[in-house]
Parts: structure tokens; C-alpha cells; sequence
């Protein structure tokens, strides 16, 4: 992994006594605590925060049933900059990167978690608690190098958050920065009906077994237009799961750079619950359609997992099953290659 040795992050981290009650979260070993407490101690003392998360209460939502599911709709103009991101490389070439240190507003600070991630608060929130994992390094973002730091993490905040990773090339607004994202624990509709499938409580299951084996439960499921894989277990045996369908996919897709995700990462006690999406296209053809025909939707990790993040109300307001159908279409995996990777993937788990 590169980056630029020369880059210091210690200015930027949260000194030890500023936020008393985030050390003792930590000294006590309850690290997702201590980041709810350090989002609302940056609130604070950050008013662009401040000021968006006051925003949030003008955010609506709603309901839109597709395949059986409900999927929510949000409108919430603040995400615009991540929506309409330009994620060329003659764009990120011209602009400052936004997680570097030296960039950061001077009011923003962060936790470290680990030697390479440094938490910080997301100042455009989809939700009141919303952070995200920076990596110390300016690299480009590749779930190769951030794999473990982000199954440590979800192991860590178990409870209270759900970790996410957007590939480059399907949901990543700086997609020159390694970097992870987190929200409150069962933010997403998937996230909630697959933790209830889980659990017993409903009659539908996960999916197809793909493996089961201990440390390592693994399902895939095509529904609602979207393939999914779920793995389920220690933190070991799920990153194998999820390396290993990475691996099928580069076998199936033949792809020339890493195989296009999303991926949601939640923990019980040490017991860890993956959502694999494989993706299509980067965004849907009305993204870039003119006139009355474009719609803003850039489909990332919680997108796939069913809350549809709209800028415009024009947009939140025209979003129905129709729409996301053909949404879910042009960014989701077909199924064709769909049942072709789970197929290589049950014998990556079974044969090794």
C-alpha cells in the first residue's frame, strides 16, 4: 500500500482530556459508546455539523414495496456533493482531497481506531450518527486494504454501528481515499430483514446455502432485483467468505480492477454479518439522461440495501417500484453471472 510518508495526522486527532467522556469509553473498552459520544462532542464544537444534523429533522421519507420488500425513500438535499460527486480522474486529480489531513476544516478532529483508520464525523449525515473511517495514507480505495480494519471495527461497535465500504466504482465519492463509512446498527431494510431472518422470526430464508461450516455460514439470494451474498460468523471466517467471493467474481467477470461492491458489516459480540452486493453499472441511465428524463440516484452500499437517498424532491417524489426496478437492473449483477460466481464460490468454501 502507498501514500505519502510525509503526512501527519496528529494535529487532527482528539487529544486525550479534551472529551473526557469519550476517554473513559475507551479506557472502559466500549468503543462504540465512546464514537456516539465523540459525534455528539464534535457536534459541539463543529457548527458545519451542528447545522447538518439540524437538517436531518427536515428530511423526509417513505415507503415504496418492490418484490414483496419495502425499500425507504430519503430526501435529503445535503447529500448533494456525494450524489452528484465527479469521480473522474481528471476530477480528483484537480480537486484537494476532502479526508486528507491537511484539508480537513480546522474544527474537525478524529479518533484512531487501529494503526490505519482514523474515525471522523461525516459532515453531509444521512443519519444523525454518521462517521466515517479514513485511512492515515492517501491510496486509492480497495476493500483489500481495508478488509480487516473494517471487520475489527463492526466487531469493536457491536451494537451500535453498521460499517460499509463503497467500491471505487459504485458508490465511492473519493474514491482516491481508502476510507469506510458507519451508521447506526439496522439503518437499512435489508440489514433489518436478513438480521430477523437470522433470528427465526419469519418464514422466508437467507437464501440458498452456499457453505456451512464453523466460523462460516454462507447464503445467496436474488431478490428485489438485486444479487446479495450474506455470510455469517467469526470475523476470520467472514473475511474469508468475502475474499473468496471477490476472488470468484474476478474468475467469472474477468475484471480488469477490483470486482465493483457494496458491502455492510454488522456484529453481535464477536458474532459478524456481512451483505454482499455484486454490482452492474456505476449509475442508472436516467443519472445522466437530460431534461425531465434525469433522475439523481447513485446507487452506493445503502442504496443496494434498500434506503434510497434522493437530493431532489422532484425525484423522492417520482421514485416507485417501476423506477427502482430498472434502477436495481442497470446497477445490480444480472443473473446470469450472478448464479455463475455463487456457483464458484461454493467451491472456493467447499474444496478451498
Amino acid at each position: 500500500m502507498t501514500g505519502d510518508p510525509t503526512v501527519d495526522w496528529k494535529p487532527k486527532i482528539l487529544s486525550r482530556g479534551t472529551a473526557p467522556d469519550v476517554d473513559r469509553a475507551l479506557d472502559e473498552g466500549q468503543y462504540g459508546l465512546a464514537l456516539r459520544r465523540f459525534h455528539a462532542w464534535q457536534a459541539g464544537t463543529w457548527p458545519r455539523l451542528a447545522t447538518s444534523l439540524d437538517g436531518l429533522n427536515a428530511v423526509r421519507t417513505r415507503d415504496v414495496s418492490l418484490g414483496g420488500r419495502n425499500l425507504t425513500v430519503q430526501w435529503n438535499p445535503g447529500r448533494r456533493a456525494s450524489t452528484t460527486a465527479r469521480v473522474d480522474a481528471a476530477s480528483l486529480q484537480s480537486r484537494a482531497c476532502f479526508l486528507c489531513p491537511d484539508n480537513l476544516p480546522v474544527e474537525e478532529v478524529g479518533v484512531p481506531f487501529g494503526e490505519d483508520l482514523v474515525i471522523l464525523a461525516n459532515p453531509a449525515p444521512i443519519a444523525p450518527l454518521h462517521l466515517v473511517a479514513a485511512h492515515r495514507d492517501h491510496t486509492a480505495q480497495a476493500l483489500d486494504g481495508v478488509l480487516g480494519g473494517a471487520l475489527d471495527l463492526a466487531v469493536a461497535a457491536a451494537g451500535h454501528l453498521m460499517v460499509f465500504y463503497n467500491g471505487p466504482t459504485c458508490g465511492a465519492s473519493a474514491p482516491d481515499h481508502l476510507h469506510l463509512q458507519a451508521i447506526e446498527v439496522g439503518s437499512t431494510v435489508d440489514e433489518r430483514i436478513i438480521t430477523c431472518r437470522l433470528a427465526g422470526c419469519g418464514r422466508e430464508p437467507v437464501g440458498r446455502v452456499v457453505v456451512q461450516r464453523p466460523g462460516l455460514h454462507a447464503w445467496f439470494s436474488l431478490e428485489s432485483e438485486r444479487c446479495l451474498f450474506v455470510f455469517r460468523g467469526l470475523a476470520e471466517g467472514v473475511e474469508d467468505g468475502v475474499r473468496a467471493v471477490m476472488e470468484a467474481m474476478d474468475d467469472v467477470l474477468q475484471c480488469d480492477a477490483e470486482p465493483p461492491v457494496n458491502l455492510l458489516m454488522s456484529a453481535e459480540g464477536k458474532l459478524v454479518t456481512a451483505l454482499l452486493y455484486p454490482r452492474g453499472g456505476h449509475r442508472p441511465a436516467c443519472y445522466t439522461a437530460e431534461g425531465d428524463e434525469q433522475i439523481l440516484i447513485s446507487p452506493g452500499a445503502l442504496d443496494m440495501a434498500g434506503l434510497i437517498i434522493t437530493i431532489r424532491e422532484e425525484d423522492y417524489r417520482r421514485v416507485d417500484a417501476d423506477l427502482m426496478t430498472t434502477i436495481f437492473g442497470e446497477t445490480s449483477l444480472p443473473a446470469e453471472p450472478s448464479e455463475a460466481i455463487a456457483a464458484a464460490l461454493e467451491q472456493r468454501l467447499r474444496h478451498g
